[in-house]
């Protein structure tokens, strides 16, 4: 899969977008380069490599992972010797779905992909002061979401936290995640990145955040005035869902809690009915064997 398109942000940061409309971000600061996401795999950061080959001089790369999910993460391993910051959930999170990803998703690996996890971590906020880059806890998306801001450049790369027409809801907590929204709204970032859709407006963050608050009271949603989204709508609602009695049985099991065993038991959360979800979601947890 190759590169569509590479812009200039500011004057230090350039996007990448991959033929999937996936991008990954990099920023040139004075002694570092500073890469947001890895995409699908190695074969994907050769197309990064190359860009850099004459051009990255004595600098060191530093690579941070916006959240845990697959793509966004699998390039780690092209990496491996180098500096890897994510949250402290996106370690955990990925140590734990990683992999039933790697396993489930293979007709997306970009080369011979292997999980690698990042090897320094933070709790609410990372600088590298000198460079005048911070790394930002903000769930939403996910509870490990976090965002990478240049002052210098007044660049914010936000991840999977607003997309277009409506993010993924892969986080129980629908009220934090608004909260999350709207401090990106006041934050004093001239422009926003997202992986998925580009440069985004306030607007943008504005339209999610409606679509959140309307999922979150149990509205009826029509998709079509979202943008024509049906299955990432169906997904979401059934995530919510499946997220409650995942915790459920988290709680359950304990330390016996099996991510890729309880997570292979259901189908496409996109395609699956909710009542019948609801229905093996109930079943799975009532034939738990007993502590």
């Amino acid at each position: 899969m190759g590169v569509k398109n590479i812009g200039t942000v500011g004057s230090r940061g350039v996007v990448f977008t991959f033929e999937d409309n996936i991008s990954v971000y990099l920023i040139c600061a004075d002694e570092y380069w500073f890469l947001c996401d890895t995409h699908l795999g190695p074969l994907s950061m050769d197309y990064i490599k190359k860009y850099l080959a004459g051009r990255a001089g004595n600098k060191r790369m530093i690579v941070f992972n916006s959240h845990s999910d697959w793509d966004h993460v699998w390039g780690n391993c092209a990496f491996a010797g180098d500096i890897i910051v994510g949250h402290e959930l996106c370690r955990k999170r990925l140590s734990e779905i990683g992999g039933y990803e790697l396993s489930e998703l293979k007709a997306f690996h970009q080369g011979s992909v292997e999980l690698v996890l990042p090897n320094v971590t933070f709790s609410d906020k990372m600088a590298f002061a000198a460079e005048q880059i911070e790394f930002i806890h903000a769930p939403g998306h996910t509870a490990d979401s976090a965002l990478c801001f240049d002052h210098k450049d007044a660049v914010l790369f936000i991840g999977d936290l607003v997309e277009y027409p409506i993010p993924y809801l892969d986080f129980a907590d629908l009220a934090r995640y608004i909260n999350t929204l709207t401090y990106l709204k006041e934050f004093p970032a001239k422009t926003m990145v997202s992986a998925h859709s580009g440069i985004v407006s306030r607007e943008l963050i504005e339209a999610n955040i409606a679509y959140i608050k309307a999922v979150q009271a149990g509205k009826t949603v029509d998709p079509a005035v979202y943008g024509q989204c049906p299955q990432v709508h169906n997904f979401n609602i059934n995530n919510q869902l499946f997220l409650r009695y995942e915790q459920l049985i988290r709680d359950k099991l304990g330390s016996r809690f099996d991510y890729m065993a309880f997570r292979s038991s259901f189908g496409d959360l996109k395609e699956i009915d909710y009542a019948i979800l609801y229905q093996n979601l109930q079943q799975y947890l009532a034939e738990l064997p007993q502590l």
